[in-house]
């Protein structure tokens, strides 16, 4: 059923009395670079206006998660990506060439706690970061509904909503997916825009 989704530290739901049942999982990869080097083909990693820590994607998650106060789970592959920039598209180029699914540091938390799942990457060479095939490929998330999001160096969403749609044909895909360009994604209207998306997107329980 197609419908119109993002750590450790990993679990974090703020001021909930009941349990989440939104878990919002987030890959990013925060470079060390200059502002200026960040180009297409490896989508916005980082977030230049808050610090080189804040990857584009994880700033996203967090405004998703106080909208959703669902629980944070960071995405980290075993092997570590190269903070450097050039170095890091060399990687996410050769992953994607050789169809690699690199593998997950830490398990993802039990399914069966969560119905709606945020799941957040950005756009590396046209196409998701091989760590999400992984995700997605290694855990079943049948029944569940899964609402994408992305940050995108002008990829959009790129060809992820058929490829999930593929890997978990039986979750709940919401394909109105939220895509912040690298260019706006430390913009003053992204928190609302943010907030707007997610009460269009999140079921109500």
């Amino acid at each position: 059923m197609v419908m119109g989704l993002l750590g450790h530290p990993a679990f974090a739901a703020e001021n909930s009395s009941t349990p989440s049942r939104t878990l919002i999982i987030w890959f990013s990869q925060p470079e060390e670079m200059k502002p200026d080097a960040v180009d297409g083909f490896s989508g916005a990693s980082v977030l230049q206006k808050y610090t080189p820590e804040t990857g584009s994607t994880q700033f996203v998650a967090q405004l998703i998660q106080k909208q959703t106060l669902g629980d944070l789970f960071r995405l980290e592959t075993a092997t570590p990506y190269p903070r450097q920039h050039d170095a890091l598209l060399r990687v996410a180029e050769k992953e994607q060439q050789t169809n690699a699914r690199p593998s997950l540091k830490t398990p993802l938390p039990d399914l069966s706690n969560y119905d709606t799942i945020y799941v957040g990457y950005p756009i590396w060479w046209y196409t998701m970061p091989m760590v999400i095939y992984s995700l997605f490929e290694q855990n079943d998330f049948a029944g569940k509904t899964i609402i994408p999001f992305t940050t995108h160096g002008g990829s959009r969403l790129a060809d992820s909503l058929r490829q999930i749609a593929r890997m978990q044909p039986q979750a709940r895909l919401v394909t109105r997916a939220l895509s912040i360009s690298r260019n706006d994604v430390s913009g003053p209207d992204v928190p609302v825009q943010v907030e707007q998306w997610v009460k269009q997107v999140q079921p109500q329980r």
